[in-house]
């Protein structure tokens, strides 16, 4: 893994992304602000107080001076803790907010990519983005801002009262000043280096990390679970050493700084004492110098470490602000076209030609293909041969490398794709269920269903024998990707979520395969239903499904080979009689072996 060393231009160029973020919301952050400044002056008086306090203890004698000084500085703390309370509930309502957008627009920016974009990332290391990455700018945005400004007000205010008070004890103190500054620039550089790269490490440790969970049938069926987590280990075990030596680094900047500004304290506590000793200052004033001096050490060490902090944000929010500056691979015109209405349903393929990328082989080439509304057509083909590829060019899931696809005689590329996708219902040969109950993966295909309609289309898809059946019938939960219920139950509840769409343009991905004969022909009979009165493009693995069709398109290696109806490609398409005859004679065989 490369690491990504940030100029401290760089380093602070996230806070330009941001600014218009917080903008909204400069009123709080003014209200904040000035209750820092309120909170810091308190606490530079608080030396000055002290000072007057030892000085009416040792020096004038009065208890009762003594008595009003302490209850001053309890009144002047319980003043400070109000402030602290203030900006903080402030600070964190702001951050609170501005991340909450943040992530919903990461969010919304990721949910608009193409297929094409997830195919190339790992699902784990976006959601990564989601809560680590996003969580590390809170932090800076919650603690580090709010903690430089105090810290850095402190110091220029710490610095002119302790030259107000004794300039000859201040050129002592500022001795550490640029030894703290060096070593923090050495150690800073260790510092950013091995911060840039844990969070991608643990980015890719818990992308795998997802995968194993949504696989975990075939890691269990493999019995790869010692492998997986040996895998994870060692991501993980990556991420310890390299956060280890991170935090190494940072423990040797901050004892260098410490060192530095500690024994600066230290040589200032020897010549105080001296002048105390000759009558040149009052011990009062002594140590309130000596607090001012530690509070100076403490707001340079703090700064140091918060240049740390800035580092790791600033990497994080790079990543953030790249994916959703990622310009989508479908970009629509800022004046599209409608739909014609009534919609006829027509679909048009004219020389299409695709490839997924520059530098891949065309994966369909000079397709002319036109669906009659109403119209059920079939592909099929060898395995590769494109059907697939050619569905998804329906609802755009990707874009024609030339050529072009229509609907009712307007180009997909001109329509928005919301309106085009709300015409087109989809049923894979997989279909995933979230993870909620039997009636929220139902009103995904229409949220505005009542019950009845659901019922309904529950009913024609027979899936509502099913769901009658279950513990808590439409409330029933069906976990993740639907792993409670079978192939055949999930299938029915996808046939009745598109029926719930009522979409006028199908595609079928030969959704009632690799089930039991039961369950296929009842999905049958449902899809039967789906499809009457739609222009449906079916995917057809086995071709005894699609021999009804209106007609059947075969694809070799990309091209038409030949349309037509059963019997004709039987009789003059050398591919389809091929792969009807391998699959007639397998057919035949596992009968004679008694496994159909």
């Amino acid at each position: 893994m490369t690491r990504e060393r940030l100029s401290p231009a760089r380093t602070l160029g996230f806070l330009e992304r941001l600014t218009p973020r917080v903008a909204p919301y400069r009123g709080r952050l003014f209200g904040a602000a000035i209750l820092i400044l309120a909170s810091t002056g308190v606490g530079l008086a608080f030396p000055l107080l002290v000072r007057d306090l030892l000085d009416a203890a040792f020096l004038a004698s009065s208890g009762q001076l003594l008595n009003r000084i302490a209850l001053g500085l309890l009144a002047l703390f319980a003043f400070q803790a109000v402030l602290n309370f203030s900006q903080s509930y402030l600070v964190a309502s702001v951050s609170e907010q501005v991340m909450a957008e943040l992530r919903k627009d990461l969010f919304e920016a990721l949910v608009r990519q193409t297929p094409g974009f997830f195919a190339a990332r790992r699902v784990g290391e976006l959601s990564s983005r989601l809560a680590s990455d996003a969580g590390l700018i809170q932090q800076v945005l919650r603690f580090g801002i709010p903690e430089l400004v105090r810290q850095g007000t402190f110091l220029v205010g710490a610095l002119v009262l302790v030259t107000m008070t004794n300039p000859r004890l201040t050129l002592v103190t500022l001795t550490a000043i640029p030894f703290a500054i060096v070593v923090g620039w050495l150690f800073g550089r260790r510092v950013r280096r091995l911060s840039t790269g844990i969070q991608d490490m643990l980015a890719e440790a818990v992308g795998r990390a997802e995968q194993v969970f949504t696989q975990i049938r075939t890691v269990q069926s493999f019995t790869r679970e010692p492998w997986e987590i040996s895998a994870f280990g060692e991501r993980i075990d990556e991420t310890r050493d390299r956060g280890l030596k991170r935090a190494v680094a940072r423990a040797g900047l901050t004892g260098a700084i410490t060192f530095a500004a500690f024994g600066a304290i230290t040589v200032v506590l020897w010549e105080g004492g001296r002048l105390v000793l000759e009558g040149e200052l009052t011990a009062g004033t002594l140590v309130a110098f000596l607090l001012y001096a530690v509070s100076i050490a403490g707001a340079i060490t703090s700064l140091a470490g918060f240049w740390g902090n800035i580092q790791e944000a600033a990497g994080a929010a790079r990543r953030i602000f790249e994916l959703m500056d990622h310009a989508s691979d479908l970009p629509e015109r800022s004046d599209p076209l409608s739909l014609p209405k009534p919609l006829e349903g027509r679909v048009r393929f004219q020389g299409v030609h695709f490839r997924y990328s520059p530098d891949t082989p065309y994966v369909l080439s000079g397709i002319d293909l036109e669906l009659e509304p109403g119209e059920t057509v079939a592909l099929v083909g060898s395995s590769g041969a494109g059907k697939t590829t050619l569905a998804s060019l329906v609802p755009r899931f990707f874009d024609v490398t030339s050529g072009r696809v229509q609907v009712d005689g307007v180009d997909v590329r001109d329509l928005p794709l919301r309106e085009l996708r709300a015409v087109v219902g989809i049923v894979p040969q997989e279909p995933m269920l979230f993870a909620g109950t039997v009636q929220e993966n139902l009103l995904y295909g229409n949220p505005d269903a009542t019950d009845h309609e659901i019922r309904l289309a529950a009913r024609e898809a027979h899936a509502a024998e099913f769901i009658d059946r279950l513990p808590d019938g439409y409330a029933s939960l069906v976990g993740e990707r639907g792993v409670t219920l079978s192939a055949g139950q999930r299938q029915r509840i996808a046939i009745a979520r598109v029926m719930l769409k009522r979409p006028r343009i199908l595609i079928l991905d030969e959704a009632s395969s690799s089930l039991d004969a039961e369950s296929e022909r009842l999905v049958q009979e449902a899809l039967e239903r789906l499809m009457k009165g739609r222009t449906t493009l079916v995917i057809a693995h086995r071709l005894s499904t699609v021999i009804q069709a209106d007609r059947i398109v075969v694809l070799d290696d990309g091209a038409i080979e030949d349309m037509g109806v059963h019997t004709e490609l039987l009789e003059r398409s050398p591919v389809y009689s091929r792969l009807y005859r391998r699959q007639f004679e397998a057919a035949l065989a596992s009968v004679d072996d008694g496994t159909a």
